[in-house]
């Protein structure tokens, strides 16, 4: 008698949990413009759902840009952060959308406004958050396939995540380091030399800044 009472008191807290956890999604709605952006772009609602959650915030199509580098809507959408939970926030959705076979990424950063906006696409290849974006150093004669096959090589020799870019720039986060870290800045310096020149300065301290992020920030000043 102890026994299957114990039982059934454990079964009831088990399906307690699950009522909680339930009600606690059923919380999260999505506006009817959130719907129609779901159904046009044939965007899991579950990925929107997530992303409202995580930000707290609304969904947003996504603005990305030809190759004339005018403005288009693309088959993405973003969702404003404030400045200081960006980081925090993106891991998040990185680690959540990734099985689900999306990526999010900062497509713009807002210092003066102090918002971010984290943008996610459909897919698991990386460098077509560079396509979208049409990501080039286009005043250093730096086509958008420069920057992709340029990326590429460097993955050939330290796996990274590309966790942000736009028209200008890419930040990427290093799963492994460089092991020739100096020859390794010194290509990133003559492919981009605004990462140093407008950054850290030197070649050495760029090398120490990336082995202490694990981060590099790539921008093309237009």
């Amino acid at each position: 008698m102890i026994n299957y009472r114990n039982r059934l008191l454990f079964m009831l807290f088990l399906i307690g949990c699950v009522l909680f956890m339930t009600g606690a999604n059923s919380q999260i709605t999505l506006s009817p413009y959130a719907e129609e952006v779901a159904r046009i772009m044939k965007f899991d609602r579950q990925v929107l759902i997530i992303m409202k959650e995580e930000s707290g915030t609304g969904i947003h199509r996504l603005i990305g840009y030809d190759d004339r580098d005018f403005q288009i809507i693309v088959d993405g959408v973003y969702v404003p952060v404030p400045e200081e939970k960006t980081d925090v926030i993106l891991a998040a959705l990185r680690q959540k959308l990734a099985p689900l076979k999306y990526m999010a990424f900062v497509v713009e950063m807002n210092a003066g406004m102090k918002t971010d906006n984290i943008g996610v696409l459909k897919g698991d290849d990386q460098y077509d958050i560079l396509r979208i974006m049409h990501t080039d150093g286009d005043e250093y004669d730096i086509s958008n396939q420069d920057v992709i096959d340029r990326l590429k090589d460097w993955e050939k020799i330290a796996s990274f995540d590309i966790v942000g870019a736009d028209n200008d720039w890419v930040e990427i986060e290093f799963k492994t380091i460089p092991r020739d870290i100096k020859a390794f800045v010194e290509d990133v310096y003559e492919f981009c030399p605004d990462a140093i020149d407008q950054g850290p300065g030197t070649v050495e301290g760029l090398e120490k800044e990336i082995q202490k992020t694990r981060r590099l920030f790539l921008w093309w000043d237009q």
